[in-house]
C-alpha cells in the first residue's frame, strides 16, 4: 500500500488532536511502511450516496418480518440459511465443510474436541446463534468489544491454522499484532495496511460504539440519518480498517449483519452468499472506503447484496416448503403415518437417524423402521453410512438445495439428483 494511495485526510501523520492518518510500528522490518489509523466512522450522510438503492434496500428490510414474530417457516428456512451463511463466509477465508457437516446432528457426527477446519465452521454457526441470544436479550448495548472478542474465540479457537489467542485483539508486542493486507508475504506490497497495534483498542471501540449508538440508529430508522444499509456498510468498511484480530475479521465482520439486522428488529438475511459470489466487487468497494473514505462503492454493494439475498432466501424457502407435500405424493402415505408425519422433520432435520424420528415423533422402534423403510423405498431418503446398525440417512433434496451456489435455480440443481 503506497501513501499515495489514500485520500489527503488519511495520507497525513497521524496525531491525537486530529484522530486519523498514517503511522508508523515500532518494528524495524517495518521501517518504510505506513499503517492507517482510520477516523471514527461518520455520523452525518456522506455525499454521493445511492439513494434509490438505499430506498429499495431499506424497504425491504423494512417490509420484512419482526424476528419475534416469524412464522414457523421463516424460522426454519432462517436456520437453515444460517448454517450456509457459515460455510459461505469462512470459505472466503479458506476455511472449508459442507453443509452435510453442519447439518449432521452432533451426537451423529462427532469429530472430537480438536481443531479442524470443521469444527471451525460449526464454530461459526454456533458463534452467530449465540450472538443473537444475546442481542435478543440485551439489545443494542450487546454489540460491543467484549460480544466481537466472543464471537472470535468461539470459532477460531476451532480453527486448526490459527496459531494465536482466539478473542484477544491485537496490542503491542503480542503475537500477531502487526497485520497487512494481501501482497502475498511482501511488505511493500500489500494491498492494506491496518491500524498499528498501539491503535487497535481505542479504534475498536469507536466502531462499536457507533455502531449501538441511539442517536445514530434512532435518527437513521427514522429516515433523517443513516439507513439501516448505508450503517452496515459503514460499520463494515470501518471494522475492517481496523482490522482488530491476526485473522478471522472478515468473518466477524459479515456476522455484524445479521445482527444489526435484529437490532432494527427484522428477520435477518444472510450476504455472505453473494459477497462470495461477487468478491472482487466486494474487495473493490472496500478499498475505496477504506483508502479514500470514500462509501459510495460499499453502500451500493450492501444494498445489492441485501436485494438478491433475499430473492435467494426466498427462492429457496419456496424449493424446500415444496418438497413435503411433492414427497407425500411420490410416496402416497398413509394419512397421519409415522411416514407422513416424518416428512415435516426431514426439512428441518435432513440428516437423521432411527432413534431421532422415535423421539421427534413419538413413536415406537418398530414404527419408525417403519416409516424409515416407506421413506428409503420411495427415495425421500438414502441411508449413508452402509451399516445395519447405527445408520444414517439424509434427505439429500434438502441437502442440494442448501449446498447449491448462490444464484443457482433449486430446480436445476434437483435435476442433477
Amino acid at each position: 500500500m503506497r501513501r499515495d494511495e489514500l485520500c489527503g485526510r488519511l495520507r497525513e501523520a497521524y496525531s491525537p488532536e486530529r484522530g486519523c492518518g498514517v503511522a508508523r510500528v515500532s518494528r524495524a522490518e517495518y521501517d518504510n511502511i505506513w499503517f492507517v489509523v482510520p477516523p471514527e466512522p461518520p455520523r452525518d450522510i456522506p455525499a454521493n450516496m445511492p439513494r434509490g438503492l438505499i430506498k429499495r434496500a431499506n424497504d425491504l428490510l423494512s417490509s420484512r418480518p419482526h424476528w419475534k414474530d416469524a412464522s414457523p417457516r421463516d424460522r426454519l428456512a432462517a436456520y437453515l440459511l444460517a448454517q450456509r451463511e457459515a460455510l459461505s463466509s469462512s470459505r472466503m477465508e479458506g476455511t472449508w465443510s459442507t453443509i452435510d457437516n453442519l447439518l449432521t446432528p452432533i451426537d451423529v457426527y462427532d469429530e472430537g474436541e480438536g481443531p479442524s477446519e470443521g469444527a471451525a465452521v460449526r464454530g461459526y454457526a454456533t458463534a452467530l446463534g449465540q450472538a443473537m441470544n444475546i442481542i435478543e436479550q440485551n439489545g443494542a448495548e450487546a454489540l460491543n468489544v467484549t460480544l466481537v472478542s466472543l464471537l472470535h474465540e468461539i470459532f477460531m479457537s476451532k480453527d486448526p491454522t490459527y496459531t494465536y489467542r482466539a478473542g484477544q485483539v491485537r496490542t503491542p508486542g503480542g503475537a500477531g499484532d502487526v497485520v497487512q493486507i494481501g501482497g502475498g508475504g511482501r511488505k511493500e506490497e500489500a494491498i492494506y495496511n491496518p491500524t498499528p497495534p498501539e491503535h487497535v483498542a481505542r479504534c475498536l471501540e469507536d466502531v462499536m460504539t457507533w455502531m449501538r449508538d441511539d442517536i445514530v440508529i434512532d435518527m437513521g430508522d427514522a429516515g433523517m440519518g443513516l439507513a439501516l444499509p448505508v450503517r452496515m456498510a459503514i460499520g463494515h468498511a470501518h471494522f475492517e480498517s481496523v482490522h482488530p484480530f491476526p485473522n478471522g475479521n472478515g468473518r466477524v465482520g459479515r456476522m455484524l449483519w445479521p445482527l444489526q439486522m435484529m437490532l432494527y428488529g427484522r428477520l435477518p438475511l444472510y450476504l455472505s452468499g453473494y459477497v462470495e459470489t461477487h468478491k472482487d466487487a466486494y474487495s473493490s468497494a472496500l478499498q475505496v472506503a477504506q483508502k479514500q473514505l470514500e462509501y459510495h462503492d460499499i453502500v451500493a454493494f450492501v444494498c445489492e447484496a441485501i436485494l438478491a439475498s433475499h430473492e435467494e432466501e426466498m427462492i429457496t424457502k419456496q424449493a424446500i416448503g415444496r418438497l413435503p407435500e411433492q414427497w407425500s405424493a411420490r410416496g402416497r402415505f398413509r394419512g397421519g403415518s409415522s411416514a407422513a408425519r416424518a416428512l415435516e422433520l426431514l426439512c428441518e432435520t435432513p440428516i437423521i437417524t432411527m432413534k431421532m424420528i422415535q423421539k421427534h415423533l413419538g413413536v415406537s422402534a418398530p414404527a419408525a423402521a417403519k416409516a424409515v423403510n416407506l421413506l428409503d423405498d420411495a427415495g425421500i431418503i438414502q441411508e449413508r453410512t452402509g451399516n445395519r446398525r447405527n445408520r444414517v440417512f439424509a434427505a439429500e433434496e434438502v441437502i442440494a438445495i442448501l449446498g447449491r451456489p448462490f444464484g443457482e435455480d433449486p430446480d436445476m440443481t434437483l435435476g442433477g439428483l
